[in-house]
């Protein structure tokens, strides 16, 4: 079962909070809430999400990539250590879209 929970940022951003299994099953709800946060940053939460497979992580990518076009960004940041693994075999982790927590996410919106 899936669970997100959304918040405002004190610097504009939207938060989402992802817990649970990230998959194809679900991954519009995903996608809903991203749409929903607006064209500013977004930072997605995964420290208590506990798989993660390809469509979840297409949903990111190309909420990333469309947010970057729009001037603004998506990015993740506290990783569980399943999901990590996940991001690290993908080739993920250098490119400006995973943070280790939310205040190097906020700080790289800010820069």
């Amino acid at each position: 079962m899936l669970q997100l929970t959304e918040r405002q940022l004190s610097d504009g951003a939207t938060e989402i909070e992802v817990d649970g299994e990230l998959d194809l099953s679900v991954t519009d709800q995903l996608q809903r809430a991203i749409d929903e946060a607006g064209p500013g940053s977004t930072l997605i939460d995964l420290r208590y999400c506990t798989f993660i497979d390809s469509t979840g992580i297409a949903v990111i990518l190309r909420a990333h990539r469309q947010r970057e076009e729009e001037g603004g960004r998506v990015v993740v940041h506290s990783i569980s250590p399943a999901v990590l693994r996940v991001f690290t075999v993908t080739g993920l982790m250098g490119n400006g879209l995973v943070f280790a927590d939310r205040g190097e996410a906020s700080a790289a919106n800010e820069g």
